[in-house]
This record gives C-alpha cells, structure tokens and sequence, in this order.
C-alpha cells in the first residue's frame, strides 16, 4: 500500500511469550489523530459517571439487609462490581493503549497490547453475568414453584465464578500466540449466548402473555391471597423487563457495530480500521454506565433505599 507522507505508518513487532504481535507505534494520520482524541476525551469524561453510579448502587444493595437478599439484587451487585472495576481499570487502560498509538514510542509495545487485552475482558464478564441473570429471571417467571429450591446466591456465585476463571484463562490465549482460538472461541460463545437468551425470553414472553390473558376475566374479589400472589408476579415480570432492556442495549451498544462493519472489512484501509475499532471497543466501555441507568436509576424503590442509606451516612 502507498502512503503519503501525511499517511506514514510505523510498526513495530512485540514478541511476547514466543508469540509476535504487530502494535502501532506512529501514525501520521491528521484524521485518524483527530480520531483518537475525540475518543480519549469521550472515554475520560466516561470515567466519572461510571465510577459515581456504580458505586452509589453496590454501596446501596450491599447495605441494605433486604436488598442483598434477593438473587436478583445479587446478580446486579456482581455486574455493578464489574461495572466499578472498568470504570477504575479499562477505560484508563484503554485511553494509555488509544494515547500509545499517537506517542511513537517503542517501548509502549508490550504495555499497550496488554492494556488492550484488559480492556476486553469486562465486555466477557458482562456477557456471564447477564446469562447468569437471564436465568434467574426465566426461573422466577417460567418455573417460580421450584425458584426457592433452585436458584440461591451460593449457586449463582458458583456459576458466575467459574466462568469468570474460565473467562479469565481463555483471555490469556493472546500472550501464547493463540489469537484464533480466541476469536473462534468469542463467536461461538456469543451465539450460545444469543441463543439462550433469544429462547428465555420467549418463553417469558408466552408466560406473560398467557398471565395478561387471564387477567382479562372476571376474578374472585374475595381471593385475596391470589391477588398477592399477582401482584408479586408482576414485580417479577417488571424486573424480566428490566434485564431484558439491559441484554438489548448490551448487544446492541457490543456487537451490533462490529456486525454491521464486519462486511466492509475487506473494503477498509488501515486507518479506518483503527479509527473504527476505538469506537467500537468505546460503545462496549458504554455499557457499564447504561446497565446501572436501567437496573438502578430507573426504579423509585431503589432511589429512595439510596437516599436513605446517604442520609443516614
């Protein structure tokens, strides 16, 4: 490829653990410079509220008694947590790996790749907790008799935790060489993902629909303890709502831009690639802001049990 000399690209081999990565050292691109620090500055005033409302949620579940008791509540804690640490960890990590590429500087190799690498590793985590939400909600709505008995924190935690190991070492496959393997392995999981989720839902959805259908006829004014039990089911089915808006918005904000760019790939020069990819790596980072929006923010319940726990504070 001919460059000009306002296109002139450097690179510079990283071998790392026998393995040779190609990082950008130099780009003398004016666009793809512009590019990088609009994308530097979004991340930066990213930051703030990502750390401010995810630590106002953990904060709140974790102390109130009533809140962290319930698996549902739990979960978002967990992802809250996760939330926290790529507001405290992967957004700086990926604004050093953005601000390497614009330094010209060697030695900025290895750190950048690996900044990279730890910037991804959240968006998988989500991908985990949100599964592991997802079936709570189908659980609590498709099969409530046997919620109690299936669905308790100890096996949520074990779950999430064993994934989160697995998530852990298959992320490191990069370091040895085995970037494939990590590509074929992110593909087929989201697909299970996507599956699952796209199945869950569905059936949620024929529960809910059968459940509004029946609300339709005449119901026994003096069944009291059916009238709880529904109004307890519906809080069940605001929260499904809820978790689902977050799935739609995780999907979309991760993988809806790689998809709709993934058939121009061939047609992209290099810088387009690179300019491209710091947005969509910046719309995932996005997400740890917006799931705290929809879990927490959103509902009134849980303003007030924050107000409260500050207040007192």
């Amino acid at each position: 490829m001919n460059l000009t000399s306002e296109q002139q690209i450097y690179e510079t081999s990283c071998r790392i653990l026998g393995a040779t990565h190609i990082n950008i050292a130099n780009v003398l691109s004016k666009k793809l410079l512009i590019n990088h620090i609009f994308a530097i500055v979004f991340n930066g005033f990213l930051i703030i509220p990502t750390i401010l409302l995810n630590t106002v949620a953990i904060i709140t579940i974790w102390k109130s008694p009533q809140l962290r008791s319930k698996a549902c509540y739990f979960i978002i804690l967990v992802q809250s947590a996760v939330d926290l640490a790529v507001g405290v960890v992967s957004i700086p990590l990926f604004i050093f790996y953005l601000w390497s590429r614009l330094a010209g500087n060697v030695k900025y190799c290895y750190a950048a790749f690996f900044a990279f690498q730890s910037t991804l590793l959240p968006l998988g985590l989500s991908s985990i907790i949100l599964t592991a939400l997802t079936l709570e909600r189908y659980i609590a709505i498709v099969h409530p008799y046997s919620y109690n008995r299936e669905v308790t924190k100890k096996r949520l935690l074990l779950f999430i935790g064993s994934c989160f190991v697995f998530e852990f070492s298959v992320f490191t496959l990069p370091f040895s060489g085995f970037q494939s393997l990590l590509e074929l392995y992110a593909v087929i999981k989201m697909t299970l993902v996507f599956l699952f989720i796209a199945f869950s839902y569905a059936k949620i959805y024929l529960v809910v629909r059968k459940i509004s259908r029946s609300q339709c006829k005449p119901q026994d004014p003096s069944s009291n303890e059916n009238l709880t039990r529904m109004k307890l089911f519906l809080r069940e089915i605001r929260q499904a709502k809820a978790c689902f808006i977050v799935v739609i918005c995780f999907c979309a904000l991760s993988f809806l831009p790689t998809i709709t760019v993934f058939p121009f790939a061939l047609v992209l020069d290099q810088f387009e690639e690179l300019a491209i990819q710091a947005w969509i790596v910046t719309f995932g980072l996005l997400n740890s802001s917006i799931n705290t929006v929809i879990f927490f923010w959103t509902k009134t319940m849980l303003k007030k049990e924050a107000f409260k726990i500050f207040k007192r504070s």
